[in-house]
Parts: C-alpha cells; structure tokens; sequence
C-alpha cells in the first residue's frame, strides 16, 4: 500500500489504526455487481421478470431503478454473460456500479421528474450519468458535453445503445461552457478527478497517488465547478460528484467557490460513499441550490452555426409519409430532419430552439433511416424504437437461432419477402429485407454483437 495514500487518510479521516485497517482492506474486495433498469424503455417488474427467467437475481438497493444482480448456478449453454443478454444489448439496463449512478439520483431526489428542462451534463462519457439523466428527466433535452473527443466514440455507443432520443452530444472546453451565463436549469458535474475508486480493480493502481496531483486535480475542477455554476440558472440545482474520497477534490473545491463568489449558492445535501460502509466505489456527491449570479469573467466568442441540417423537402416528406401509412408507424413526437441523405429524428422540445442557436452539436438523434431513390429505408433504431403495428411478424422460436442473429450470421432462408418485424419473446428486435437469394441482411449493430 502507498504511505502516502494510508497516511493521508489516517490524518483526515481514520486516526484509529484498526479503523484505517478495515477501510484500506476494503479497497481491494470486489464489489457485488450492481444494474440500472432503463425505464423509458421497459418497467421494472417486467424487466426482473425477463431475467429472472434467464436465472439472473436482482435485489433491491437504496435506489428505485437499481439493482444487485448475481445469478444461480443452473443455466443452459446459450445463456451468456449479463453484459450480452437479448435485454443489455436492446438497452433495458445498463450496468453500472451503485456509488457511482448515485449522481443522478440525488439530483433528481430519486424521482422521474417529467418536466421539461434544459440540462446540462458538463462530462459526459462513457454515458452512463447521461443516459441515467434521460431516464429521470425524460421530457427535457439533456446536453451532453465531453471534453475530450477521444472519449465521445464510447458516449455515442452508450446513449444509441439505450435509445436516449432526447440527448445531444457536443465537444466544447470549459471556458466554452462558462460563457453560457444562466442557460441550464440543471447541471450535473461528474468531475475528472485522482480516480480513488480503483483500488477495488487493483490496489497496485494506488501506489501512484500524491499530493502533488491531487492538487493539480483540483484546481482543474475549480475551474469546472465555477464555468459550471455560472451557466446554471438562479434558484435552479446542480450537483458536483468524484469519484474520490479525499477532501481536497471534494469540500474544499466546494469551499473555495463558495469563498471566492460568497453566497452564491447553498449545500442542500451532501455524502461521502465509503468502500467499508457503503459497499461502493468511494465516492462524493454535493448538490447545490444558486442564490445569485456571481462575477463570472470570460471573452464571448462566437460558434459555428448547427449546418446542414435541414427539413425535408415535399418530395422527400411524401416518401417517408408513404412508409409511415405503410408500417403505421406513429412519429408524431418528434421532428424529423435531413442531414445528407440521412433522416434525423430529434424528440420535440421547447429547449432545444434556443441552445441550437448557441451551441454546434456534432451528434443529433436520432438517425432512422436513409431516403434513396425516391424510397425510405428504416435503420436498426427505427426498427428498434418505433411501434410498426402493420408489418407482419417472424416469430424466433429458440434460443439457438437468436444465439446466431445476435452473433451477426445471415440467416433465415425462403421466408416471404419486404419487410418483416423479427420477434422474440415478446421483443422486435429488428425488420428485414430479404435478399434476392432469400437470406436476410442482418442490420444488428456489430459493435453490439455477442463474441
């Protein structure tokens, strides 16, 4: 163990040697692993019920919406891992470990609250608080902002995985977001931060740590914390969250915008996630109500415009209206567009008019197909997350001809021709084309497939 970290902790938190003992050996014991239902798209008790039925546990936690999950010992072969069941695969839950889906849920108070907001989520990737906030916020749009665009490909994958359809994705810095005065009316901040958490992977991974970064660390998320605070509304709530236990991350960088933009904002709640007591990750999360707008100094700069997107012409309109009355699909919630030859279509939303002026966003949601001489071709999403009452169904029957789809494979030969809906246990899974030999083209993800 590191002498810096054990001594740290012991001057700050854990002066008795056997308490110091029993949190550092906490560091190291694997955490039972935890899920999220994904309620825009299925309930909970439908969902334990579906994987009850594959021989998987779920047992209830502090939060409504999420689970433990551990599984019993008889299982057939074409069972496979959690991570690649029919239900993680189409975005019924995401698997995420408890402390840290707690951001969300303290922002929220634990609730789904159906109003419409603009909302920001400052730090977005990998999208596990992202698509968590479009679950509890399911009428506002949620924008989503990763800094490092290295890091959006694994975001982008989360949120088309979940079908998070009121989310945009944009690349900015966080002087960028500063001069956004008084825009959002939520704002979560899951900071960058020393990463004490991984400690549970391997406690090897903490002998790096020191004061040194740590403090570098931090003043980093100053920085994110106050661009952060001003473009947060006045009366409105944001919440800070690291994924660290030590205060110099934590209440001191909360302490020190307090101090420099004095009562500006008030602490409504605040906790500290600890291995040994709470069997999570360590983690921090610190929810604040703005009083008054602060002193906050930037150069307003000017951004490119939202560009190619357009409407669709009359032709095109006809075209993807003629699919619509063929499939008696309903998009009436949403607004559709064009980007090249693709069709967008984008949840309606009050919010989403102003901020599109003010911001570019580099994803937009969500693309449902392609139109192509003068026809509509639905994509795997629209398949996925529309209703199509009128298109006849293929029934899957077991598990062995579901284990070869979801690994890819063509398959399916001399069954009638156009579309058709693929179903299984319930769930469309896609539509097909047949091709001209009678195999269906599989539209699957791979990024999704099982191994």
């Amino acid at each position: 163990m590191n002498t810096k970290f054990s001594e740290y902790f012991r001057e700050n938190f854990f002066p008795d040697e056997s308490d110091l003992n029993v949190f550092l050996n906490s560091l190291s014991k694997n955490l039972t692993k935890t899920l999220r239902v994904n309620t825009n798209k299925i309930s909970v008790p439908d969902l334990k019920k579906r994987l009850e039925k594959q021989n998987y546990i779920l047992k209830p936690t502090f939060q409504p919406n999420v689970f433990y999950v551990d599984r019993t010992a008889d299982f057939d072969e074409y069972e496979r891992r959690l991570g690649f069941t029919l239900e993680h695969l189409l975005g019924y839950f995401y698997i995420q470990e408890l402390g840290a889906s707690s951001s969300v849920h303290y922002l929220s108070e634990g609730k789904i609250d159906k109003s419409e907001y603009l909302i920001l989520d400052m730090a977005s990737s990998p999208g596990w608080k992202t698509t968590q906030l479009s679950e509890h916020y399911p009428n506002s749009f949620i924008v989503a902002n990763e800094f490092d665009r290295n890091r959006t490909a694994q975001l982008i994958c989360n949120v088309e995985r979940m079908g998070s359809d009121n989310i945009w994705i944009c690349n900015y810095n966080w002087q960028f977001i500063g001069r956004l005065t008084e825009t959002f009316d939520r704002v979560l901040l899951d900071a960058p931060c020393s990463g004490e958490w991984i400690g549970f992977k391997s406690i090897e991974a903490l002998k790096f740590w020191n004061l040194k970064n740590v403090k570098k660390i931090a003043d980093l998320q100053k920085k994110l914390f106050e661009s952060w605070l001003n473009s947060l509304k006045v009366w409105w709530e944001m919440l800070y969250s690291t994924c660290t236990m030590n205060k110099l991350e934590n209440e001191w960088v909360v302490a020190w915008i307090l101090e420099k933009h004095p009562d500006s904002f008030e602490i409504v709640f605040e906790k500290r996630f600890w291995p040994h007591v709470d069997e999570t990750w360590g983690f921090f999360v610190c929810r604040i109500r703005k009083l008054k707008p602060i002193d906050y100094k930037f150069t307003d700069k000017e951004e490119l415009p939202n560009r190619g997107i357009e409407r669709l012409s009359k032709s095109e309109q006809k075209t993807f209206e003629d699919f619509l009355t063929y499939s008696g699909a309903d998009v009436s919630d949403h607004e559709i567009f064009r980007y090249s030859n693709e069709v967008l279509a984008v949840k309606k939303s009050d919010a989403l008019k102003e901020v599109s002026k003010r911001l570019y966003f580099f994803r937009l949601w969500k693309k449902i197909g392609k139109i192509d001489k003068n026809s509509f071709e639905p994509s795997y999403y629209f398949g996925r997350d529309f209703e199509m009452p009128k298109l006849e169904k293929y029934q899957i029957d077991s598990q062995e001809e579901l284990d070869r789809y979801l690994r890819w494979m063509e398959i399916w030969i001399e069954v009638p021709k156009w579309l058709k809906r693929i179903v299984y246990d319930d769930i469309v899974i896609w539509i097909w084309d047949v091709g001209e030999n009678g195999t269906i083209k599989n539209y699957f993800p791979k990024i999704w497939m099982r191994k």
